[in-house]
């Protein structure tokens, strides 16, 4: 929780936000499709290759919001169980702590702007939904420690998010907080709900719901979120 209650916070999504790379969606793909036959095993993996290319217009995905939701509406379609997509999930995980086999790239705008805002005195929370095990690994391979005020692993978004911008928020002002991330239901409608100021990252423009700044990477959330902190009355803060 903020030490103070009129702290600006920026709360960060992570897969998708503060770092993207396909990889990850490719070898939980491949993962998931290993004890398939080897036809339904190729319509899996050509079906997540058109996701990436083109998103919500892959007809037979649109309900999936990123790649990690297409892997698993295409494993459960051919007839995958949780435990095995889990199991799959656990595995790439393990692998995207290797920089070689796995490449991912943390946006250097977003992180020059998240320095540029705690020194300016913002509080940057991770929020995910991604559970605790090996994302200490993974935010050091990443570089990400020092960019961050406090990690919230397992966060149950969306529900889990409403509840960590509240206790956030405290007393304060909805508006000194920013939310920011790529899945417009668990990362930015509760925000909208509370009355923060929202940056959606609709990489295949979805158009799932509206936010304060919308573009489809988060180079073109920057100038928003800049205005936002420095839009808030220092005065305020303490």
């Amino acid at each position: 929780m903020a030490e103070s209650s009129s702290d600006l916070v920026l709360v960060t999504d992570f897969d998708g936000t503060l770092y993207r790379g396909d990889a990850p969606i490719r070898h939980y793909a491949e993962q998931a499709a290993r004890s398939l036959d080897s036809a339904v095993r190729a319509e899996l993996l050509e079906g997540i290759e058109e996701f990436l290319e083109i998103g919500a217009k892959a007809g037979r995905l649109a309900e999936a919001i990123d790649g990690w939701e297409a892997v698993a509406v295409l494993g459960r379609r051919a007839g995958l169980a949780t435990a095995e997509l889990n199991g799959a999930f656990a595995a790439t995980r393990e692998l995207m702590l290797d920089a070689v086999r796995c490449p991912l790239e943390v946006p250097a705008g977003y992180a020059e702007l998240i320095t540029e805002l705690r020194v300016a005195g913002v509080r940057v929370v991770l929020a995910t939904n991604s559970p605790a095990a090996g994302l200490d690994g993974l935010l050091r391979r990443l570089e990400l420690p020092p960019l961050l005020d406090a990690v919230v692993s397992g966060t149950g978004k969306p529900e889990g998010l409403h509840r960590l911008l509240r206790e956030e928020r405290g007393t304060g002002a909805a508006r000194r907080l920013c939310v920011i991330g790529d899945h417009w239901r668990n990362d930015i409608e509760p925000g909208r709900e509370l009355g923060t100021h929202s940056a959606y990252i609709d990489r295949f423009g979805r158009a799932d719901g509206p936010a304060d700044a919308i573009a489809p990477t988060v180079e073109g959330l920057l100038d928003s979120i800049r205005t936002w902190a420095a839009s808030q009355d220092p005065t305020e803060r303490n």
